[in-house]
């Protein structure tokens, strides 16, 4: 008996309710490299700061 449709309901339900890997990765893999950017910045932004506090009080406890 021949099949009117192009893919099964099943098929096509799969693919909706779980979309292919690749397309997760390319959604997901720059929102990566935005959040290990944007924690390597602040860590070093931090780090700066603590440094500065530390030299400043340092010279103020002399």
């Amino acid at each position: 008996m021949p099949r009117d449709t192009f893919v099964s309901w099943q098929t096509l339900a799969l693919f909706v309710l779980f979309p292919p890997l690749a397309v997760v990765a390319i959604v997901f893999f720059p929102l990566t490299l935005l959040v290990v950017f944007w924690l390597y910045y602040r860590g070093k932004n931090e780090a700066k700061r603590e440094a500065y506090d530390a030299a400043e009080g340092s010279a103020s406890d002399g």
